[in-house]
């Protein structure tokens, strides 16, 4: 029988492309979307549910639909973004972005376990990002969350292991997205010069960025691989930081980063 892959935000961006790279490849998909009735260009042989990773009450009601399939593999992608200074950002908004990156994440991974390990198999790929080992700066709230995620990660891929559930990490970096991140800093604050650099630079780096069939690659290599690693990285120069990462002084690394985005 065929396995199903189970992909979250897989309406458009890097969930599309893992959507259209498992179809090719002969697995069932599913994949949700908040509004599946508005989604544009549906890829044929999808299963689209509606999920709002934000939402428990959602997340409850999209397992209720599917929780009869054989989930063999586990793809968690939907997320979103925000830029702007600590000062700011409103815990309001740093708990949503955490409640869509991490928590709502995690409540959806809790129901899919018990069938993986009940069957000594399956496999959960988490969609994390370089952010969660590099901090950007004005990306304060985004970088918790994916450094709270690395953390779980890595963590539940050891807990799984006596189960034969297999957990790993796919950080992208500099991937072409329809994600905006949330920006929040007013033209009036003294932060503004910095936070609009920032954006800006985002912008700028994002017209340059490579195709999500990059990470989609890199997906299909975690699920057809015999031992898939713990962490993989992917996109643009990603291997490159991650190594010198592992050897560069705090400081340095710091004023790496901070020129990477204009800042002096």
């Amino acid at each position: 029988m065929k396995q199903t892959i189970f992909i979250t935000g897989a309406s458009s961006g890097i969930g599309k492309s893992i959507a259209q790279s498992a179809l090719s490849k002969g697995y069932n998909v599913i994949g949700t979307s908040r509004n599946p009735e508005t989604v544009k260009n549906k890829l044929e042989g999808v299963r689209y549910v509606a999920l709002d990773v934000s939402s428990i009450e959602s997340i409850d009601a999209c397992w209720e639909e599917i929780k009869d399939e054989k989930i063999d593999v586990l793809v968690n992608n939907a997320g979103q973004s925000q830029i702007g200074p600590v000062e700011e950002t409103s815990l309001d908004k740093l708990r949503y972005l955490f409640e869509v990156n991490f928590f709502g994440l995690i409540h959806l991974t809790k129901k899919v376990l018990p069938q993986m390990r009940e069957r000594r198999s399956g496999i959960i790929i988490n969609i994390g990002s370089l952010n969660g080992r590099f901090a950007a700066p004005y990306y304060s709230s985004y970088c918790a969350t994916k450094f709270a995620l690395s953390g779980f990660t890595q963590s539940l891929r050891s807990e799984m292991k006596e189960f034969n559930v297999t957990v790993a990490l796919v950080e992208p970096n500099h991937i072409a997205s329809n994600i905006v991140p949330d920006f929040n800093c007013g033209e009036d604050s003294e932060y503004y010069p910095y936070a609009n650099n920032i954006r800006e630079s985002v912008k700028g780096s994002m017209s340059k960025a490579e195709s999500a069939n990059v990470i989609s690659d890199t997906v299909m290599q975690v699920v057809e691989s015999k031992a898939p690693s713990p962490v993989y990285v992917s996109g643009g120069n990603a291997g490159l930081l991650a190594f010198a990462k592992r050897f560069l002084p705090d400081k340095m690394a710091e004023k790496m980063i901070r020129n990477a985005y204009g800042l002096k």
